[in-house]
């Protein structure tokens, strides 16, 4: 990946001298940026471009440059391409556009451009992309015109969205942000974002990374890499409903995984997700500042409304608010000796306009122990103290650097002095409490997450009796069918989860030699039908042998009146379960992420609620329990209002063995534990029902 960010010297093909084409416009920013390297452009026409030359040939430039940029019509890329196979380049952006995001029909097309990158060994980046930037040596790949960029910035950006990326490079500019590398990957036919992303995260002049992605193409490779990131990485992940799934198909092509996969991936790795634009750039600018390691804050306010409005703002995500001690009270007084203020948290400020009072205070607040962070807000007017407030933002980094604790500007002046502020102060600032106190909860999920993840450390792998699930899996191989219930448990418990009290019988004749207690269950076994009870295939609540032969009977005529008749491959009897909170754990091989764990609460909380938590497989028993407090149905299990408290821990048990079953053995494609009875703590759980699909 190096030369594609420090290429030493780099050819555009597809450049007229003649016009303004795209070709043309890449040379012409590299050579107005001053890019440090030779460049050189291939057309049909030999000249130059500001002083760049261009051949009418690959094979006339005078040396072998480090990247070839082609930017033709996408039937003559093959061609290209050759001729750069011949000259020994070995890096390549291509940024056509024309392949399968454009027609399904132009993969034969792409596979020609694979294999020929194949037969010289070539790395690409695209179709259907801008390439890359390094602001450091003024290189520019991108068609577009971009303006001139500070060096030394350490935010880099990875999209497969080149339109989203310029977008956000303005926004960049807009907000004092000085980006470092950029890529813009498309297609990612070849190069994809965790080549990429590797890179960066290696990279000593990077110290942030930000993404832009409408799909992943190796969601698990992707996840190795960010959970064992020390650098930050915000995401931006759209494509999230039914309704853009097909657009971003259509214009990347890109495989896109279930969003809570997705999302449960981004929680385990501490990946900063955000949802626009907008907390894009405020993850940027909060992420820049010290971490705040708790959620107890200080709201320090010129105005009393917008500290209300801070109160709530803060309440949203969870912050608390810190009461000041007697002594801090005691010491604003020698600050400032005004009786109409209030001395509590949140602090207005109304009553004053001596701006060196305001860095005092904000010391003063952030030198407090329980202080893990400041909302200020500062209303001004520009005219008259423009200066004083720069002046001010300035003395508020200053602190922040000294006492390593986050304080979110809320800046509340008129809009052409916002613009000029937000371009031209480095220090970050925001135009509401509610997006103040939003920037201050991403910078503390951020180190909550981040330092679980490293406390954490990584799943150990639970003991299996791998014999008894192959003699399981080839006897349904040879049969062509998927396991029965009964053979469903056994898998379960070869994985050291132990089911409830059963028997298997052919017959009502051999039902009358189980050794069970009553009351007892009896479940049809049959391998055309999964979902037993849809085709009347389980009874509850038998009570004796009587009512145990005559519920097998019945399920038994009942089936002979059904057409297609399906399979009767036996009965399961089991015990009745004792009381418990109905939930259940599942999982399957995700195409992208792999193994998947899912767990939650069952009945309604599943059914219509969809109240569910995924991790990627497999967890740790901290994991396990951290997706449970994600339910909104978690205070269920805690014994809300009175209720039965369940056996948590019991549970997150269940959920760990069961992750560790889909990680080691890819071959089942699907389990579904549902119903697991959790009982009262300490009491363990019931395994009800087990449903394993193999691929």
């Amino acid at each position: 990946m190096e030369k594609f960010f420090y290429p030493r010297s780099m050819v555009v093909i597809g450049a007229s001298v003649k016009r303004l084409n795209l070709g043309h416009i890449i040379v012409l920013n590299n050579r107005q940026h001053n890019y440090e390297g030779n460049i050189y452009g291939v057309g049909r026409e030999e000249g130059d471009i500001a002083g760049a030359p261009v051949y009418d040939s690959v094979e006339k430039i005078p040396e072998v440059p480090d990247v070839a940029i082609i930017i033709a019509p996408a039937e003559t890329v093959p061609d290209f391409m050759d001729a750069c196979g011949k000259k020994g380049i070995k890096r390549l952006v291509i940024e056509s556009g024309g392949f399968s995001e454009y027609s399904q029909g132009q993969n034969v097309l792409e596979k020609k451009v694979l294999e020929i990158a194949d037969r010289y060994g070539m790395r690409f980046i695209g179709p259907n992309c801008i390439g890359t930037i390094n602001f450091d040596i003024k290189m520019m790949m991108p068609f577009g015109f971009f303006p001139r960029t500070a060096p030394g910035g350490r935010v880099a950006m990875i999209v497969q969205s080149g339109g989203v990326g310029g977008s956000y490079l303005g926004e960049f500019g807009d907000n004092a942000i000085i980006p470092g590398k950029f890529a813009a990957i498309g297609n990612k036919l070849q190069i994809d974002e965790v080549d990429v992303l590797e890179y960066l995260l290696n990279d000593d002049k990077t110290d942030v990374v930000t993404m832009y992605l409408e799909g992943f193409k190796r969601g698990r490779a992707f996840f190795d890499l960010a959970v064992q990131s020390d650098k930050p990485l915000i995401v931006l992940k759209s494509n999230r409903s039914d309704l853009t799934a097909k657009i971003a198909q259509s214009h990347t092509t890109a495989l896109s995984a279930d969003d809570q996969v997705v999302d449960g991936a981004f929680r385990q790795t501490a990946v900063i997700r955000v949802d626009d634009d907008i907390d894009f750039i405020n993850a940027v600018k909060i992420i820049r500042l010290p971490l705040m390691k708790s959620r107890r804050v200080a709201i320090l306010s010129r105005s009393g409304g917008h500290a209300v409005m801070s109160v709530d703002a803060c309440a949203k995500f969870g912050f608390s608010l810190v009461d000041f001690p007697p002594a801090f009270i005691e010491n604003l007084k020698t600050i400032y000796n005004t009786r109409v203020i209030a001395h509590q948290n949140p602090l207005d400020l109304g009553e004053i306009f001596d701006y060196t009072i305001f860095t005092q205070i904000l010391e003063e607040a952030l030198k407090l122990p329980d202080v893990d962070g400041v909302l200020f807000n500062h209303l001004y007017i520009a005219d008259y103290e423009g200066k004083m407030s720069r002046d001010f933002l300035s003395n508020v980094g200053k602190l922040v650097q000294q006492y390593q604790k986050p304080v979110a500007m809320t800046m509340v002046t008129d809009t052409q002095e916002l613009v000029n502020i937000s371009k031209n102060q480095s220090y970050p600032i925001f135009t509401t409490p509610l997006t103040a106190a939003k920037a201050l909860n991403m910078s503390a999920t951020y180190y909550e997450e981040k330092t679980a993840r490293e406390a954490r450390g990584r799943a150990v792998q639970t003991t299996l009796d791998m014999a008894a699930i192959d003699i399981i899996q080839d006897k349904c191989k040879t049969q062509k069918r998927i396991p029965l219930t009964d053979e469903s448990l056994r898998i379960v418990e070869a994985a050291g989860i132990k089911s409830i009290a059963g028997a298997t019988v052919k017959s009502a004749k051999e039902a009358g030699d189980v050794s069970l207690h009553f009351p007892v269950a009896v479940k049809l076994l049959s391998r055309d039908a999964s979902h037993k009870s849809d085709i009347g295939g389980v009874r509850l609540n038998i009570k004796n042998q009587r009512e145990l032969k005559k519920a097998i009977s019945d399920i038994k005529k009942s089936l002979k009146e059904m057409k297609p008749r399906p399979a009767m491959d036996g009965f399961l009897i089991q015990e009745m379960s004792a009381d418990g909170v109905e939930c259940f754990v599942g999982g399957r091989q995700d195409p992208v992420f792999g193994p998947i764990v899912i767990a939650g609460l069952g009945g309604i909380f599943l059914e219509i609620f969809r109240d569910t938590s995924i991790r990627l497989a497999p967890v740790t028993k901290s994991e396990a329990l951290d997706m449970l407090k994600n339910l909104q149905a978690y205070p269920i299990l805690q014994g809300a209002r009175g209720k039965m408290k369940a056996d948590i821990d019991a549970f997150a048990d269940v959920i760990c063995r069961v992750s560790n079953l889909l990680a080691a053995v890819p071959d089942i494609a699907e389990i579904d534990l549902n119903p697991v009875i959790v009982h009262e703590q300490g009491k363990g759980v019931s395994i009800v029902d087990s449903r394993i699909f193999f691929k």
